[in-house]
């Protein structure tokens, strides 16, 4: 019978994940039953010239794939910049320039090419590609706006304190502010940074963990979760179905989710597996019905990954080099795990 790639992977690779988890002192039985490791691992390829006394976070690409923008850090300032990717010359520019408040965690409309963001003090603004910038009202309290695909609704991660409803909790609202559905998963869940299925927007991954009464939201201790807002109420399962919702194992640890353009398959982050606690992209079929695969050598300690607009590459942020401290904004051609 011929394999194809995947298959091959999943195959080879179920032994070698077991001996792998076992020499980083982990449970090789929860290992192979959950995980395959890819071999080989999908190499960064750097945006921007590296070292650099900065660190860099939380890029996104255009839906041209010719400008992304993403955090920097310098000193105790983090603030937007953006890079030209059709010049090798060019340098990063400030975005949103004006704003003094710090900015984080930007998302681009594909649809429009608008560009939201948010900071900790005003919450969540709105920008064109030029990084004109205007605060949408009523959004203290709200991060992580990523957009729906009509380029006209977004979902935040809400924690405005509301009777009978968890904090944080994953809504829907519009570009004036106005929230359309409060609570996109349900009461039972902590529902955190939100990815919308570009051609099912019903279909929304999450990372969240299961509401502990009189406990606290630890993102630490996330699962990925899909909700399905087409039926009433909203279906809520975790991405895996073998995680066990009455408490947290680290097997199955995972943030930061984003679907793929096709929305057939799910990215995220996950330090599963990992004694270090270093972080790995792992691609997953959207609907859970296969394993997660690790992309990415734990080393590189990879996070807050996005697709190109082609499906087969992602944008991240990973260590400027195995062992320090410092990041950088890199490429990853996943081609060979979405075929």
């Amino acid at each position: 019978m011929d394999l194809n790639r995947r298959q091959f992977l999943v195959k080879t690779s179920s032994s070698l994940v077991a001996g792998w988890a076992l020499a980083n002192g982990l449970r090789p039985s929860s290992a192979a039953a959950e995980e395959v490791n890819s071999i080989p691992f999908a190499t960064p390829v750097f945006l921007m010239k590296y070292p650099q006394s900065v660190t860099d976070f939380r890029p996104v690409v255009n839906s041209t794939a010719t400008t992304v923008i993403f955090e920097r850090t310098i000193g105790s300032s983090t603030k937007l910049y953006s890079l030209d990717l059709t010049s090798p010359s060019a340098k990063p520019v400030l975005f949103a320039k004006g704003l003094s408040a710090q900015s984080f965690r930007p998302d681009w409309s594909w649809q429009t090419g608008e560009v939201v963001f948010m900071n900790t003090t005003n919450g969540v603004y709105l920008a064109s590609a030029s990084g004109a910038y205007s605060l949408i009202t009523g959004t203290v309290g709200m991060s992580y706006p990523t957009w729906y695909p009509d380029g006209a609704t977004l979902a935040v991660y809400n924690n405005q304190p509301k009777a009978g409803e968890p904090v944080p909790r994953t809504s829907k609202m519009d570009l004036s502010g106005k929230v359309l559905q409060d609570v996109l998963a349900n009461n039972n869940v902590w529902a955190g940074f939100a990815s919308v299925n570009q051609t099912s927007p019903n279909l929304i991954a999450f990372a969240g963990q299961v509401v502990i009464p009189k406990g606290t939201y630890n993102q630490n201790m996330n699962y990925i979760w899909l909700t399905d807002t087409s039926t009433t109420p909203p279906t809520v399962r975790t991405l895996a179905p073998g995680a066990p919702t009455n408490h947290f194992d680290p097997n199955y640890q995972g943030r930061a989710p984003w679907y793929s353009p096709d929305g057939k398959w799910i990215i995220f982050e996950s330090n599963r597996f990992n004694s270090k606690g270093l972080y790995s992209i792992f691609i997953q079929i959207a609907d859970g019905s296969s394993t997660a695969v690790r992309v990415t050598d734990p080393r590189w300690d990879a996070q807050h990954a996005k697709f190109y607009p082609s499906g087969t590459e992602l944008v991240v942020t990973v260590l400027q080099k195995f062992g320090g401290t410092k990041r950088g904004i890199a490429k990853l051609d996943v081609s060979k795990f979405v075929s």
